[in-house]
């Protein structure tokens, strides 16, 4: 028991100290330091006129970008769904927990 009353006795006077330097503003003194300036080079005129002009030309696709270029497949979809089932039929696809 006493235990038990010497913890919530801690937690109250860490609550009441957390409370008072919050209600004191001292919670909001680095604000300032923890959030970075942020410098535009460029306005957003200039980078939405350089986005629909790329967007018009088709350019080119970033290797960074989470974008991926359009390609052109040989194998009907079809004919995919039929390897699959085939392949899932033989046993050759990993299944259950185990497969990851």
């Amino acid at each position: 028991m006493p235990r038990t009353l010497f913890s919530a006795a801690l937690m109250a006077v860490a609550t009441l100290a957390a409370s008072s330097s919050f209600a004191a503003g001292e919670a909001d003194t680095y604000r300032d330091q923890l959030s970075a300036p942020s410098v535009a080079q460029r306005s957003r005129v200039e980078v939405r006129t350089e986005a629909v002009q790329a967007a018009r030309h088709g350019a080119d696709v970033d290797p960074m970008s989470q974008g991926l270029p359009a390609v052109k497949s040989a194998v009907s979809r079809q004919d995919v769904r039929a390897a699959a089932a085939a392949a899932n039929r033989a046993g050759l696809l990993p299944h259950g927990e185990a497969s990851f």
